[in-house]
């Protein structure tokens, strides 16, 4: 069996403080790791936190990589209203500012929703609120601070969410110049077939001929409903719409893509054998030094 070049670990809480969140992450034997960067439900900007510079410290000496955050699920850079584009773009840079400041290499943020616009002007809106994302967190950094990477992320196509499909998200590479995290929960109930080691392989081998070498992130999730739902929803891996034996086949076609898992939580131990059985689907329990 090949060596494993998947980095593996999982969403951490950071609600008894970011010290513990590191200590969470080394039990669980992460070698990733995404948390909440501010309240994902609120709009509050948060404040510089005292623990940030340990947190940096920490991640270095777990060797967390690559240390991930998720934003705040209100953003909607492809609204069809101003008001909430432009709360949005300065949002999402005030996040990508904040997770700078804790050592952050990758900021997950959703695509959102058309409004009913058609995807066409959606499209423009999400790629033009990118790109000014980028720069006001940039101007708000200055020459001294350090910005997160923001990275879009597939949707599970309900209603008028952008960014369903792989084309989609090659469309985004493209024009914004921008990296891609695939949820592969949203994958499969939007309509890619992972349910057979079979069509996993078709899938993986479909996402990299759409996106190239842009897939900055794996979040893997097991899907709680159906194929082609559109319905979100996690399972533990084993549990949901794919069996076990299909992501072999996913991690062999998506090779140094680092995964990070948004599965529901479950006592410690069960959460750290969730982490070895992703690994040894991976390809083994030791990572191999070319391992992104």
């Amino acid at each position: 069996m090949p060596e494993r070049t998947n980095r593996i670990g999982r969403h951490l809480r950071t609600s008894g403080g970011l010290g513990k969140t590191l200590e969470s992450a080394r039990e669980l034997g992460c070698e990733t790791a995404q948390i909440f960067v501010s309240n994902p439900q609120g709009w509050a900007v948060p404040p510089p936190r005292a623990d940030a510079e340990a947190f940096v410290e920490g991640s270095r000496e777990l060797g967390l990589l690559p240390v991930v955050a998720h934003a705040k699920y209100l953003i909607n850079l492809s609204s069809p209203y101003s008001d909430l584009r432009e709360r949005s773009i300065e949002a999402l840079a005030r996040e990508l500012l904040t997770a700078g400041a804790l050592g952050v290499d990758l900021v997950v943020v959703h695509s959102g929703s058309h409004g009913g616009d058609g995807e066409e002007k959606g499209m423009d809106r999400l790629v033009e609120g990118l790109e000014r994302a980028r720069e006001l967190a940039g101007g708000f950094a200055g020459s001294s601070g350090q910005v997160a990477e923001p990275i879009i992320e597939n949707s599970v196509g309900a209603g008028t969410q952008l960014c369903s499909t792989f084309d989609a998200l090659g469309d985004v590479v493209r024009r914004a110049g921008m990296r891609v995290c695939v949820d592969t929960a949203h994958t499969f109930v939007a309509g890619y077939d992972l349910s057979t080691p079979d069509t996993a392989r078709l899938v993986a081998a479909e996402l990299r001929a759409t996106v190239g070498q842009e897939i900055a992130l794996l979040h893997l999730n097991d899907a709680r409903n159906e194929l082609g739902s559109h319905r979100d929803g996690h399972s533990k891996i084993g549990e949901g719409q794919v069996p076990v034996e299909c992501w072999p086949e996913l991690f062999a076609g998506l090779p140094g893509v680092p995964v990070v898992m948004e599965t529901p939580y479950d006592s410690s131990d069960a959460d750290a054998e969730e982490v070895r059985l992703v690994k040894e689907l991976a390809g083994g329990l030791l990572v191999s030094p070319g391992g992104v």
